[in-house]
């Protein structure tokens, strides 16, 4: 998504000790994803795991570094 890759950006910049603002558009609240990312069942059915990634992003924003 485009939040992800703002995230990836974010940590190169802090990484480098660059400075600056990045801007994304976050276009919709999720409902359309109600019975597909956001369903456990059809997560599990499509051998989907998030939370690696969800764990990635909460240590990106406690700590501004991304663990690959």
């Amino acid at each position: 998504t485009s939040l992800y890759g703002a995230f990836q950006l974010i940590a190169r910049m802090l990484a480098a000790g660059q400075h600056g603002s990045v801007v994304t558009l976050l276009c919709d609240g999720g409902e359309r994803y109600a019975h597909t990312y956001y369903n456990d069942e059809w997560l599990a059915q499509n051998g989907l795991d998030l939370e690696p990634e969800l764990a990635r992003m909460s240590r990106f924003l406690a700590t501004g570094r991304w663990v690959s």
